[in-house]
């Protein structure tokens, strides 16, 4: 039972904690950018919105599919 928590837990962390990452250090280079172009301000959001979407699609899914297989079979 102790070896199935820690699967559990070590799973949840990591399809929470590597979004996470991602969006850290996408928001990092977009405030770099705003920081060094400040009049490219709308240039700069439009260019980070696709790869933060895919980012959330990817997280989102991944929680889905993580919790489908928790599910028992007869629901």
């Amino acid at each position: 039972m102790d070896s199935t928590m820690l699967i559990f837990v070590v799973s949840w962390y990591a399809i929470m904690i590597i979004p996470c990452l991602g969006i850290g250090w996408l928001g990092s280079k977009f405030i770099n950018n705003l920081g060094r172009y400040p009049s490219k301000t709308p240039v700069l959001n439009k260019n980070i919105i696709f790869p933060l979407l895919v980012i959330e699609v990817v997280s989102v899914t991944c929680l889905l599919v993580f919790f489908k297989a928790l599910l028992p079979e007869n629901l």
